[in-house]
Parts: structure tokens; sequence; C-alpha cells
């Protein structure tokens, strides 16, 4: 600026000379040379806020976030020095601001990644931000669930607030929030613990029906060794009835034992290696090994060129097992057919058909659960574990497995594997 000034001055110096040489010591010399200072200053002064607002213009785009255009530097006055202050500025702030912009959109990445709700409310209300997995849970509106409120309105007021499992439609949330007073909202977090709650009340259930069932049999051993003990063993006739009682009780713990080391080893197998089943092969050596009962037609239809993907051990396992029960099930004179067939899906599906009692629409959906028993077997010996080991076998394998049934008429248990295309030589 200071330039700018002592340049107009001489200007100014120089046409108030140049009027004196031209016009004399007259009013005419005067005038003139005002009016053309005024002139000269009026140029000089348009020149210097033409700069001054060139450099406005800039700032203020500055402060709208846009740094991408370079600002004009020219000049050795202090205005050019001001350009380039304010050109150096931009460019660090466009720095500044691309790092920031990137961390942002990489936190927003990992925000949107997560399966677990996060979100920051307002403490007036308002949803500031949400994640992905929050969209299931917001309403319409956008607004969070009533349910989850009273834990944002008490971390708003002391700060913290945890939940272990709150209800949201039908699945169960583990909630945190955290004031954020600087910002006046709460950060929460929510967890799906639906799954993991399930698990574990499963395998309370497990551990507590296992109890149960070797109860049982471990209070008959105790009371036949007692009353072996206070003499019934000097009598034959007794001493062979409690010894028959120790036999059987000690082979029902086997058998459950047995049953619960297969389910353990099973659920702690992973995905096997998958190769095609020829299935009428497996179909056959699983027929061969359950010999129908008496009055109880069997009846095989399985497709020739059937081939799938899976293990051909557990598969045999898990057709010996629906096979028996089929059997089991079905009081002569009845039959019970093996199916087995290419789905338009892309899948094998295997059917066992029983002419039996029936499963009640009630219970149709519990006869895969753990030691469950429907009402109709209970009297029957088993400990409720087959059809839940013969679920885990074919989850393990890819497949699905379900029954439909009609009381009074029959049931069909059915298993779907992927389909695989069969093998020149056999492979089970």
């Amino acid at each position: 600026m200071r330039l700018w000034l002592t340049g107009a001055f001489a200007a100014v110096s120089l046409i108030t000379a140049a009027a004196v040489y031209f016009f004399g010591d007259k009013p005419q010399a005067l005038i003139a040379a005002v009016t053309i200072g005024v002139l000269a200053g009026l140029l000089i002064a348009v020149a210097i806020s033409h700069r001054v607002v060139s450099l406005a213009r800039a700032a203020g785009e500055m402060a709208g976030g846009s740094f991408d255009h370079p600002l004009n530097t020219s000049g050795p006055d202090e205005i050019g020095d001001l350009a380039r202050a304010l050109d150096s500025m931009r460019a660090s702030l466009k720095e500044s601001f691309g790092v920031l912009s990137s961390d942002r959109n990489k936190l927003a990445a990992i925000f949107d990644g997560l399966t677990d709700v996060v979100m920051v409310v307002d403490y007036e209300g308002p949803v500031r931000f949400s994640n992905s997995a929050a969209s299931r849970l917001l309403d319409e509106s956008g607004q969070p669930p009533e349910v989850v409120l009273p834990q944002l309105h008490r971390a708003a007021e002391v700060g913290f607030s945890a939940h272990p499992a709150l209800r949201i439609g039908d699945r169960a949330y583990a909630m945190t929030a955290r004031s954020l007073p600087d910002e006046r909202a709460v950060l929460a977090v929510l967890r799906d613990r639906t799954d993991e709650l399930r698990q574990e009340l499963a395998e309370a259930d497990f551990v507590s029906n296992a109890a149960h069932e070797l109860r049982n049999p471990l209070a008959g051993i105790s009371g036949a060794i007692e009353v072996l003990q206070s003499g019934a063993k000097n009598d034959p006739s007794d001493r062979d009835h409690f010894l028959k009682r120790l036999g059987e009780d000690a082979e029902r713990m086997n058998r459950l034992t047995q049953s619960l080391l297969t389910l353990a080893r099973v659920e702690s197998r992973g995905a096997p290696e998958s190769e095609p089943v020829d299935v009428p092969m497996a179909i056959k050596d699983v027929v061969a090994a359950c010999a129908a009962p008496a009055h109880v037609e069997l009846v095989v239809d399985v497709e020739s060129d059937l081939a799938a993907t899976g293990d051909p051990t557990l598969l045999r396992q898990v057709m010996i097992g629906l096979l028996t029960n089929a059997f089991k099930n079905t009081p002569p004179p009845g039959t019970v057919t093996v199916r087995g067939r290419h789905d338009s899906e892309g899948e094998v599906i295997l059917e066992v058909i029983d002419t039996g009692t029936g499963i009640p629409a009630g219970e149709l959906e519990r006869v895969f659960e753990r030691f469950y028993r429907r009402s109709e077997s209970r009297k029957q010996e088993g400990f409720g574990l087959g059809l839940a080991i013969a679920r885990r076998m074919v989850d393990v394998m890819g497949g699905r497995i379900g029954a439909e049934s009609v009381e009074g008429e029959g049931s069909t248990f059915w298993v779907r594997l992927p389909i695989a295309q069969p093998s020149p030589t056999p492979v089970a």
C-alpha cells in the first residue's frame, strides 16, 4: 500500500508541476492540477479496489469450502503480499481438508461395514448420524425406536447408560449409550444378541436335559446296588432281576453317552471336503443296515443317476436314523418309502415317507430340538437326540432337513443336498 501512495503522490506532484509549467501562475493551472490529480487518484483507487474485491471474493470461496482456484499473486506491493499469503493458506487448507475428507470417508466406510447399530442422537431427539445397520431399527421418519429412548435420556442426564437385552421387534439388542456434551448429543451402539441368547438358552437346556436323562439310569443303578447289598443278592431270583436292571440301566447310559459324543463330534466338526455321493449306492447300504419290521413294507424309489454333493458317511448315518424312526412309528400293516429324485432348483431330494401315526402340527417344528420327544413316542426308548444329530449332520454337509406330517396319516422327512455330476466310478 505504501508503494501505491508513493506512486500517487509522485504522480500528483508531476501533474501539478506540468500544469504550472504550461499555464504559468494562473488560476487555470490550479484547476487543471486538481482535476488531473482527482482523475489520477480515482483511477488508482479503482485499481486498488479491484484487487481488494478480488481477494475478498477468493476469501469468501475459501470460507465456503472451495479451495480449487488459485489467487492472482502478481504485484510487489502489500496487496500482492496479502494475495500470496492467502494463496498459501488456500493450498494448506486444501491439503488439510483433503486429508480430513479421506479420513471421514474411511470412517464412514468402517461404520457402514459394522454389523452393530451406531447412531448419534441430539439431546432434542433428531438422529444426527446413523450407519447402514441402523436402517432396520429407525422408523420411516428416521427416529429411533421408543424402547431405546429411556436409555438415551439417561445417558444425556448422567453421561452413560447400558442395557443387556432390549427387545426390538423379534430381536434382542445389547445397548450402550454415552453422552457427547460438546455436541449436545448421545452416541448409542446396539449389538444384536438374539442368536447369542438363543445359543445360551439352548446350551443351558442341553446341559439340564442331559443331566436329567443321566439321572434316571444312575438312580436305578444306585437303587439296585443298594437292594442287592441289603441281602437280595442271596436270593437267586431277586439277584437275577436286579442284575438285569443294572444291565439295562448301564446300557441306557452307554447309548446316551454315545449319542452325546456323536452330537459333540458333529457340533465341533467343520465343513468337510465335499465330494460326489452316489445316492443309489448309499441308499442300498442304508436299506441293508435297517431291517424292516414284520408287516411293514419297505419301498425304495431312487433315480438311478442321482448324485449329491456331501459326505457319504454322514449321509448314510442321517438316512439310517430317518429310516429307523419311520419303522418305529409305523404300526403294521404299513408302508415306508425311501425316495430320491432331482429337483428343479438344482438340488437332490431324499425323502423317507411313512404311513404311521403322524406328528401333531404343534410339535412338528420342535422334533429337531435336542432331547425333544413328541408325546406319542415318550413311552418308547430314546433320548430325543436322533433328529438333532441328523439336522447337524445335514448342516455340516451344506444341506437342509425338514418334515411334513398329517396326524393319523403319516410323515415325510426330507433332506435336500446340492446336486453333483455323477461319478464314472462308485464314490460311496
